[in-house]
């Protein structure tokens, strides 16, 4: 009886070392592409698959070319429900923003007064990002009496905790 109990015991251990093996082991597969080559992760969504409601919450905004950094909030539109309602701070103006995100593009309307278009924000998910960082161009459009602002480029970053 105590041998039997012994080689229980021991098959025990050996299965539960193979199992924490297991467990600790990278669980991806090596991308031949080499590091940075834009290859999404496997740890990574889709970023052509994510919808508005993956969206929400706080984003970092940058204007490259016009200097300008602010905050996004986004959440979902009152009236569309699988769209973007925004809301912008940046360069001391406040703004209000409608869009989509669909197939890994972004495109927001923005506006100051919530009647009238004041530019668009238009850009692509990064995919090396995962979701996180969004990259594209904004165009401020003309207004009467008025060139319209110079192109730029804007980034736009996850807040931390902004999920």
């Amino acid at each position: 009886m105590m041998l039997f109990s012994k080689l229980r015991f021991t098959i025990f251990l050996i299965a539960a070392c193979a199992l924490s093996a297991c467990a600790s082991s990278p669980n991806t597969v090596k991308s031949a592409e080499p590091a940075g080559a834009g290859a999404p992760s496997l740890e990574c969504p889709d970023v052509t698959r994510l919808h508005a409601a993956q969206l929400y919450g706080s984003w970092q905004v940058e204007l490259v070319q016009a200097g300008l950094r602010g905050q996004l909030t986004l959440s979902q539109h009152p009236e569309f429900k699988a769209s973007l309602r925004g809301h912008f701070s940046y360069g001391g103006e406040r703004s209000l923003a409608s869009g989509d995100v669909e197939d890994g593009e972004f495109n927001l309307d923005e506006s100051r007064d919530g009647k009238t278009l004041f530019a668009f924000w238009s850009g692509r998910l990064v995919p090396s990002a995962c979701g996180a960082e969004i990259r594209g161009k904004w165009q401020a459009l003309a207004r009467e009496g008025q060139p319209a602002p110079a192109e730029s480029d804007f980034i736009l970053r996850r807040a931390i905790g902004g999920w």
